[in-house]
């Protein structure tokens, strides 16, 4: 999901709504944290400096990961490895200005006590510059970490302490205040339509349906959508079911007689399997099923193996560039070839998510070398704040971190990405296809929806 220049909730949200926050209550488990290296590989030489011709100390960064969460050991991992491969690559390059990076991982295992165990561990103990590409479930160490001034870099935004604390920076970007004490302005946080806009105006959809749980994440995000379809127009037809016991029937026979075009959920990936079986034993399809940023993975082809037509009507938004799109971008092809090098068993779950976490290895070294040989969280801090768009070599849309006093008012220029899902049997090679031009060139005028998270 995007928070940047006021794009909070779109249908591509990389908040995994419901698949992760109706687990978060339930989550009482300790830490997990991977292995460290001794502090003394840290410690300098009594003059500050290297002993004659000793290797230039490694700079230590973290990654905090909730591996070990129930919700699924996949779920949250995209990141970590994807910049687990571009540090690997980095450091066969020859690092940072001839240092290597030491990468320090830890399992939060998506319990906020886990998370603030992590945290203390990384930054007291191991000492670490910054926090890099950070996917966790519930970040209750955000307050620490921004306490202690370590920059937060690349984080993949679940929760909402993106919106809060300084030096927490996510992989989008962001104008909000970020003082630490309130949620974006004063507890207001803003969403703008340019996905509901693009399927309005390139596929000519006035149709929606918006699928949830009764349950109260699910509802409030689902309320999002309708906020934002109805803004752009739409005539949305709003479906509840159960979350123990959904009649995902009683939804398809609705859809169908409402017309539905364009489908959005609020569900996780067992909610969205059971739609698409009602869908198809109902007879019922629809032009774009609009799924979010974590789903825009290899993985959609084994969650909708027995349901080909969800799958063909499948589309996907976001601010990065499609992780298959090797042949026009040396960037992904540098991310693809890493990845195949030095994680070949994950082809079969490459994701966007890996293609972020490589984006925020990347804005972390950029911010590294501009220190010189004084790499230090106040320096790679200042980068972060220079104000100056960063597209991590062209991988995401121009994103920055200038503070805005007040909220956005009128239209604001939103541009983004497209793929759809292409069926081998439609004469390609299946998979997912990027649908527009240049996502910094599909752009519209929109407007800025407030709402409270």
């Amino acid at each position: 999901m995007r928070r940047p220049r006021h794009r909070v909730e779109r249908a591509r949200t990389a908040r995994p709504v419901l698949a992760l926050l109706t687990c978060a209550s339930l989550l009482a488990l300790s830490a997990g944290c991977g292995s460290r290296l001794p502090l003394k590989d840290f410690e300098a030489t009594p003059s500050g400096a290297p002993a004659p011709g000793a290797a230039l100390p490694p700079i230590p960064i973290g990654i905090v990961t909730s591996v070990s969460s129930p919700i699924g050991g996949d779920t949250f991992t995209g990141p970590l490895y994807g910049a687990q491969a571009f540090f690997k690559a980095l450091n066969a390059q020859g690092g940072v200005g001839g240092r290597q990076v030491k990468v320090f991982t830890c399992d939060d295992s998506g319990a906020g006590i886990g998370n603030q165990a992590c945290v203390h561990q990384l930054i007291d103990s191991d000492h670490v510059v910054a926090l890099v590409a950070g996917s966790v479930l519930d970040y209750a160490g955000a307050g620490y970490v921004s306490s202690q001034g370590v920059p937060d870099i690349g984080g993949i935004t679940i929760g909402t302490e993106y919106d809060q604390y300084p030096h927490l920076y996510a992989i989008y970007g962001s104008d909000e205040p970020r003082t630490g004490k309130s949620v974006g302005w004063n507890g207001t946080l803003y969403q703008t339509t340019e996905v509901y806009r693009y399927f309005k105006t390139k596929l000519g959809l006035t149709k929606a349906v918006v699928v949830s749980y009764n349950q109260a994440d699910s509802a409030r995000y689902a309320a999002q959508l309708v906020q934002g379809l109805k803004a752009e127009g739409y005539d949305v037809l709003s479906e509840t079911v159960d979350f123990a016991l959904p009649n995902f029937g009683s939804v398809a026979a609705g859809m169908k007689a409402d017309g539905a075009q364009l489908l959005l959920d609020a569900m996780d990936t067992r909610g969205n399997a059971g739609l698409c079986q009602a869908m198809a034993s109902a007879g019922v399809t629809v032009t774009a099923k609009v799924t979010n940023e974590q789903n825009f993975s290899e993985q959609v082809r084994s969650d909708y193996a027995q349901t080909p037509g969800c799958l063909s009507a499948l589309w996907v938004t976001t601010d990065a560039r499609n992780y298959e799109d090797t042949a026009q971008y040396p960037a992904v092809a540098a991310f693809r070839a890493a990845m195949q090098k030095y994680y070949p068993d994950r082809q079969a779950q490459l994701s966007e998510w890996e293609l972020l976490g490589w984006a925020g290895a990347q804005w972390f070294t950029d911010a590294a070398s501009s220190c010189g040989a004084e790499v230090t969280r106040s320096c790679v801090d200042a980068f972060m704040r220079n104000g100056k768009p960063y597209t991590a070599h062209d991988l995401i849309t121009p994103s920055s971190f200038v503070p805005m006093p007040n909220p956005p008012t009128g239209p604001q220029r939103a541009c983004l990405n497209v793929a759809r899902w292409e069926n081998s049997a439609e004469g390609g090679k299946g998979g997912w296809v990027t649908q527009v031009p240049d996502m910094n060139t599909n752009c519209f005028e929109v407007p800025a929806l407030p709402y409270r998270p």
